[in-house]
């Protein structure tokens, strides 16, 4: 899964309008940097790439270094780059000449800027910045987006196919840090075996790979291994970052695609999170086929109902043990009655 700004940026490049300025923020700098870079190599005729590419840092350069590059023609070739990195560091006069420049920059240049703005700014340069230029952020991903942006990377950006068990281990270890999951992915490269990287080769080398991550945990409730899923939890919930209510939002998605998948498999599955958005979870498609093959209609009502119910009860003071404990058993119980009847 592609963050949404990278999307944005492979279309602005397909397109092939690469004049004028652009603004790339957000927190997420490594990945940031590089699509700037990306965008600056798209918009150079590679034969005259060290004539036209000025390249500066928001803390090192003056207003007229940066008046003068944005001044000057392209040589040999039918555009200029300047590509201007951390404008958040920029000083003052800086600032004024990179804004009184975005609406006068010539039609042979690209103009690329990365800032990361900081928490709560209401600096006007920022927005000036957004207002002038075509605005693209990156951001880190939503914990349900990680491991399909891993499992993509992996193949667009290092050419290896790593395994949907090794993609979840690595996001439960290094988290949402897009720069850290890079940096893991380029390791695990490097020991690929044919192009191949497994959970045990994940395991072996990246630090911190938790016994229980979120998704496989999920993955165990809704292949209905409720008594496993209950001895989990202490490990699951010891996590700072895993909670009742994090998790019951998971469960309860996961839950609503369990039913497209009775209904309709894992065509069905794939056409609606094209449709909804949410392409990062194509690649569980057939693993939720798999699971709604112990699943009616009418059950998975009944455990969304007991979903929303544990919701209540977590956000009214149940701790999260209690409160998932409380609901694994009456899922549990639910499918004994089931296979009883």
């Amino acid at each position: 899964m592609s963050l949404v700004a990278d999307q944005q940026l492979a279309r602005i490049i397909g397109s092939g309008k690469l004049s004028g300025a652009f603004f790339f923020h957000g927190g997420e700098t490594r990945i940031r940097d590089e699509a700037a870079r990306s965008l600056a190599d798209a918009a150079l005729d590679p034969a005259t790439r060290d004539f036209n590419l000025e390249v500066f840092r928001g803390g090192d350069v003056t207003a007229e270094a940066i008046a003068s590059a944005l001044a000057m023609p392209p040589i040999m070739a039918p555009r200029r780059v300047v590509l201007l990195y951390d404008a958040e560091r920029l000083p003052p006069k800086a600032c004024s000449v990179v804004e009184s420049l975005l609406s006068k920059l010539p039609d042979d240049v690209t103009f690329v800027v990365t800032a990361t703005i900081p928490d709560r700014s209401k600096k006007v340069f920022y927005r000036r910045l957004k207002d002038g230029s075509t605005a693209l952020e990156w951001k880190a991903p939503r914990d349900a987006e990680i491991p399909g942006w891993i499992l993509e990377r992996a193949q667009s950006r290092f050419g290896v196919t790593l395994q949907p068990e090794g993609a979840l281990a690595l996001a439960g270890a290094v988290g949402a840090d897009l720069g850290l999951l890079e940096a893991e992915l380029e390791k695990l490269a490097g020991a690929a075996v044919n192009g191949q990287v497994g959970v045990d080769l994940v395991r072996a080398l990246v630090p911190f790979v938790r016994e229980v991550n979120r998704w496989e945990w999920i993955d165990d409730v809704a292949s209905r291994k409720y008594a496993k899923a209950r001895r989990q939890l202490s490990s699951l919930l010891s996590a700072p970052d895993q909670n009742a209510v994090s998790l019951l939002i998971a469960l309860v998605e996961h839950h609503l695609l369990l039913g497209i998948a009775v209904e309709g498999g894992s065509v069905l599955v794939g056409r609606t999170l094209d449709r909804i958005g949410k392409p990062y979870l194509k690649f569980k498609a057939r693993a939720l086929e798999g699971q709604a093959s112990i699943w009616t209609v009418a059950e998975i009502d009944n455990a969304l109902r007991r979903l929303l119910d544990a919701d209540r009860r977590a956000k009214t003071g149940a701790t999260n043990q209690a409160c998932l404990e409380e609901l694994l058993l009456g899922l549990e119980a639910d499918f004994r009655r089931t296979r009883v009847a």
